[in-house]
């Protein structure tokens, strides 16, 4: 059964929460000129039952465009299910090569280790493509049709032999319509060491591979911090980020109403659930004339 998400896609529109639960406020002056259009991407879908509430919840509510699955999580199917139908959401795969989930037997490395190993080849292309290919058959299972997009897991779809692999995946798998890739790379005007750090790990390759295939890329990503902000000080960063993205940036956030025990952002999951769901969000893209898209048409193919 094709559970492919309906509705349009160029404009899900950011829509406010109950007024009943939320104070009078003055409507902001949204700037004149044709809108941004942006993704609001939640990862790690699947990985517990809050991630799986609160982002079920915030797409129901357009505060949320996207998603990105771990499928290798034991409540991946179950979640599947749980997605709200309708909202023109697009729902992608969470490429995971870093995390052990139980009952998963994948081979899996810590971060620091599998960026080396790919920066010096010393990693099976055979075993990281049969990775890619199990995690697209979990997908499709679930689903019934394939990703809308594909990112990674501490952004492991960049690294050197993953992406290389990945791409050719895509290919084989989906001629016809074919996926686009989440980009790392920040805006000009954010210059955030750690945001910097991770998009030279690999974007630039990235993006040239996918471009030589015929694969798009998203253009820009903002969202990146260090886990360690409060409510007030994640609202400052998300109306800094809407002030320096342009059209096609991707704003990439991790949400749960109660991260599981152990979790090492727990705390800014919750930072982050509360945020996006509060009146001033929606405020601050509109202020910023930023209009929330699933991406799948922003990012289509031969664009």
């Amino acid at each position: 059964m094709d559970r492919r998400n309906t509705g349009p896609d160029a404009a899900v529109s950011v829509r406010a929460a109950d007024p009943r639960a939320e104070p009078a406020r003055v409507p902001p002056v949204r700037p004149e000129g044709p809108a941004r259009r942006w993704v609001c991407c939640a990862d790690d879908y699947a990985i517990d039952a809050g991630a799986i509430d609160g982002i079920a919840e915030l797409i129901g509510r357009g505060r949320v465009t996207a998603t990105s699955a771990l499928v290798d999580a034991p409540l991946w199917r179950s979640a599947a299910g749980a997605l709200p139908l309708g909202t023109g959401a697009a729902i992608g795969l969470h490429l995971n090569l870093t995390q052990s989930f139980a009952r998963r037997e994948a081979a899996v490395w810590p971060i620091g280790e599998l960026i080396v190993r790919c920066r010096l080849g010393a990693v099976s292309r055979l075993g990281i493509r049969d990775s890619i290919e199990r995690q697209l058959d979990a997908f499709e299972d679930a689903m019934g049709r394939p990703p809308d997009y594909v990112d990674g897991h501490q952004h492991v779809h960049q690294f050197a032999v993953v992406r290389e692999e990945l791409v050719a995946a895509l290919v084989q798998r989906y001629a016809r319509a074919l996926p686009w890739l989440r980009s790392t790379r920040p805006p000009p005007a954010v210059r955030d060491r750690k945001a910097r750090f991770i998009a030279a790990l690999g974007d630039g390759a990235l993006r040239r591979l996918a471009a030589a295939a015929g694969v798009r890329t998203s253009d820009y990503l903002v969202g990146v911090y260090g886990f360690d902000a409060d409510a007030p000080a994640y609202g400052r960063r998300l109306r800094q980020w809407a002030q320096s993205g342009p059209e096609g940036t991707v704003l990439m956030c991790h949400p749960s109403r109660r991260a599981q025990q152990g979790d090492a952002i727990a705390a800014a999951r919750g930072v982050e659930y509360q945020v996006l769901g509060a009146a001033d969000f929606a405020d601050a893209l509109s202020a910023a004339g930023i209009l929330l898209s699933s991406g799948t048409g922003l990012f289509a193919a031969g664009r």
